[in-house]
C-alpha cells in the first residue's frame, strides 16, 4: 500500500508541474490579464531559491557543453595507455580480484560470473558472497572453475559494505574489482582498465550501460537518464582534476589503498562515501570509457522510487561531510544534489499552489521570484540539444532515437523530488534492496555484446 501511495505522489508531482507549465503558457498566447495580490509579497523568500535552481541548470550545460569536447581525450587517453602497457599488466602477472556481492540474485548470479570467466584478461578470480541470502544464490553462483570462490556469509546487519569487506578478505589479488550480481562486461574490459594504473590513478572506474534498455518505459527513461548523466559526469570529473566518483559498481581500485583509506563502509551510497575519503587523501580516479559494465535498471515504478531514496537518503547522510576538495567545482553539483532537489521542489510547489488558487478564486494570492518564460524556454532548448548531441556522440545514429525521448524525460526526472522526500523514511539498506532478472527473453544473453559492438 505504500508503494502505491508514493507512486501515486510521483504522479501528482507531475500534474503539478503540467499545471504550472500550462498556466504560465495560456495567458501569454490568449493575451489574458493576470490578477495578483501584491500585498503578501514571497520574493524575497523564493528569489535565493530561484538563483540556486538557475545555477545548478548552468553548471550542467557548462557539464554537457564540456563532455562534447573531452570525452575524446578521455578514451584517447585510455587507448594510449593500452598501447604503453606495463609488462606485469601485459604479461598477466598481476591478479585481479572480482568481488561480487549478492542477496538473493538467483536468477542472475550465474550468468555474470560465467561472464566474468570471459575475459581476455585471464589472471583473475572470482570471488561471490552470497549475504544473508534466502534463495538458491549460493548453489547458482557455483560452477566448474577453480578461478571461482564462492561464500555463504550470514550476518544480523544487512548492507552491501559487510559483504565487500568480507569479499576483499578472501581475496589474493593486488587488485580489487567491485561488481554487482548483474553485472555484464565486455571481453576486454580488464585488458583495457588496467593499464590506466600506471598512470598514478589510486582507482579506475568503467563506463556502465544498461542491459535491460528496451524492456519498457521506466528501463528507457532510467538509461537515458544514466547516458546524460554518468557518462558525461565522469568524462568532465577525469579531464579536470582526475576526479571521477566511484559508481558502485563495475570499477577497480587497488587492494592496498582500500585497506589504508578504512575499507568499504556500510553505507547507503558505499560507492560516493568511498570516493569522498579517497579524495580527501588526495588519490586520483581515472575514468574508463572503453571498458562497460552492462547493468540492469529497475522496471517497475516502485522498485525505482525505493532504490533511488536509499541513494537519496545516502547523499543527504554525506553532506555533513563537506565537500571532498573545495576547488573541485563541478564535485559541487552533485555534493549538492539534496539541496537542488529540496529547492527545486519549493519552486514547483509555490506556484503550483498559485495557479490551483488561481483556477478556484481568478487571482494569484501571492507574488513571488520567477523565471521568465522566455528565458525557461531558451535553457530547455539549450538543455535539450546539448543532450541530443551528447546521445549521438555516445551512440552514433542510435543516438537520434534516443534523442526523441528527451522530452518525455523531462517530466519523469520529477521523480527525483519524490525519492528526496521518501529518503527521510528510509531506515536502512535492507529494505531497499533491488531485484534483478529483468531482461527480454529473446537475445538477452547477447545483447550487451551486440550493443557494444555499434558504440563508438
Amino acid at each position: 500500500m505504500a508503494e502505491k501511495v508514493w507512486i501515486a505522489f510521483f504522479f501528482v508531482v507531475i500534474a503539478l508541474w503540467a499545471l504550472v507549465l500550462t498556466a504560465s503558457i495560456y495567458p501569454r498566447i490568449y493575451g489574458i490579464e493576470i490578477l495578483v495580490d501584491s500585498d503578501f509579497d514571497l520574493t524575497y523568500f523564493t528569489l535565493p531559491i530561484l538563483g540556486f535552481n538557475l545555477i545548478y541548470v548552468v553548471m550542467l550545460i557548462m557539464i554537457f557543453a564540456l563532455y562534447l569536447g573531452g570525452y575524446g581525450r578521455v578514451r584517447n587517453y585510455q587507448l594510449k595507455m593500452k598501447e604503453r602497457v606495463s609488462e606485469r599488466f601485459r604479461n598477466q602477472t598481476e591478479l585481479c580480484s572480482i568481488v561480487i556481492p549478492a542477496r538473493n540474485e538467483e536468477s542472475v548470479i550465474k550468468r555474470t560470473v560465467l561472464d566474468c570467466l570471459n575475459q581476455t584478461y585471464q589472471k583473475i578470480e572470482v570471488i561471490v558472497i552470497c549475504h544473508n541470502c534466502s534463495d538458491r544464490t549460493y548453489d547458482e553462483a557455483k560452477v566448474n572453475d577453480p578461478r571461482v570462490k564462492v561464500f555463504d556469509l550470514q550476518t544480523k546487519e544487512a548492507g552491501k559494505g559487510i559483504a565487500l569487506n568480507f569479499g576483499v578478505e578472501k581475496s589474493s589479488g593486488n587488485y580489487i574489482m567491485v561488481l554487482d550480481s548483474d553485472g555484464l562486461l565486455t571481453r576486454d574490459f580488464l585488458e583495457k582498465a588496467l593499464p590506466l594504473f600506471d598512470g598514478n590513478y589510486c582507482a579506475v572506474q568503467g563506463r556502465y550501460i544498461p542491459s535491460n534498455r528496451s524492456f519498457n518505459f521506466v528501463t528507457r527513461m532510467l538509461a537515458l537518464e544514466g547516458d546524460l548523466w554518468s557518462t558525461p559526469f565522469m568524462t568532465i570529473r577525469t579531464c579536470i582534476g582526475r576526479r571521477c566518483p566511484l559508481g558502485g559498481t563495475g570499477y577497480i581500485i587497488r587492494k592496498d589503498i582500500l585497506s589504508e583509506v578504512g575499507m568499504f563502509a556500510n553505507h547507503l551510497v558505499d560507492d560516493y562515501e568511498l570516493t569522498f575519503r579517497l579524495l580527501k587523501k588526495g588519490y586520483k580516479i581515472a575514468f574508463a570509457p572503453l571498458s562497460i559494465n552492462y547493468d540492469e535498471k529497475p522496471p517497475t515504478l516502485d522498485f525505482m522510487l525505493r532504490q533511488r531514496a536509499r541513494w537519496a537518503k545516502g547523499f543527504i547522510n554525506l553532506l555533513g561531510t563537506g565537500i571532498a576538495n573545495r576547488s573541485d567545482i563541478i564535485g559541487h553539483i552533485f555534493w549538492l544534489n539534496p539541496v537542488a532537489a529540496v529547492t527545486g521542489f519549493i519552486m514547483l510547489m509555490i506556484p503550483a499552489f498559485a495557479a490551483l488558487h488561481y483556477l478556484v478564486y481568478d487571482y494569484y494570492p501571492f507574488t513571488y521570484a520567477y523565471m521568465p518564460l522566455s528565458i525557461w524556454f531558451m535553457l530547455t532548448g539549450i538543455l535539450f540539444t546539448l543532450q541530443a548531441a551528447v546521445l549521438i556522440k555516445e551512440y552514433g545514429w542510435r543516438g537520434f532515437a534516443y534523442a526523441a525521448q528527451i522530452p518525455l524525460f523531462l517530466p519523469f526526472s520529477l521523480y527525483w523530488f519524490v525519492s528526496f522526500i521518501r529518503a527521510f523514511t528510509i531506515k536502512s539498506w535492507a529494505s531497499t534492496k533491488t531485484s534483478h532478472g529483468f531482461m527480454k527473453e529473446k537475445g538477452a544473453q547477447n545483447s550487451w555484446q551486440m550493443q557494444h559492438d555499434s558504440i563508438p
